[in-house]
């Protein structure tokens, strides 16, 4: 099952970097693919097992049992559930995790509003409430921001699962 799931994370991973590299180029995606939301809901099918497999682990238990201030060493706890992890996948999947927050902090300074078509017109909305008219264009370019807004966290959620359900385990010389 760990198998299936990691390269369920795999695929899904490399469809939201597929996909993020798009919408970075203004390629409304979503416009597109409308399926593509669908990785959604596929964090939840490889999350949900990845946790239940973090709780069975013996030494994540220890560490959680240690007070506060002897967890404050973040480098152990990233040991811990990366152990059996090689190291070029422990770096993309930690990567990942900091690109997601530096792309949510700037699509969250970005111009907000949600681009929607009224009347058949390209418009910007913010909770229903008109902002301003939109170009074809400036609709697809918001189209394509709100998918590399989501985007960015399929590469976090995906990377931290694929490296945590890694399946091959190393052996021991010895």
């Amino acid at each position: 099952m760990n198998k299936f799931l990691f390269f369920f994370a795999v695929i899904a991973w490399i469809s939201g970097l597929l996909v993020h590299i798009l919408s970075l180029a203004d390629v409304d995606v979503a416009g597109n693919l409308p399926f593509v939301w669908i990785l959604h809901i596929g964090i939840f099918v490889v999350w949900i097992p990845m946790i239940l497999h973090l709780r069975k682990n013996e030494e994540l238990k220890q560490f959680r049992q240690l007070s506060k201030q002897d967890r404050t060493n973040s480098a152990s706890f990233i040991n811990i559930i990366f152990k059996q992890t090689p190291t070029w996948l422990k770096t993309i999947a930690i990567a990942g995790f900091f690109y997601a927050m530096i792309n949510f902090f700037i699509f969250s300074i970005s111009e907000s509003g949600n681009a929607a078509i009224r009347d058949g017109h390209y418009v910007l909305q913010s909770h229903g409430q008109f902002i301003r008219t939109l170009t074809e264009q400036e609709y697809h370019h918001f189209k394509a921001n709100e998918v590399r807004g989501f985007s960015g966290h399929w590469i976090a959620f995906y990377g931290v699962a694929a490296a945590i359900l890694f399946p091959f385990h190393r052996q021991k010389n010895g």
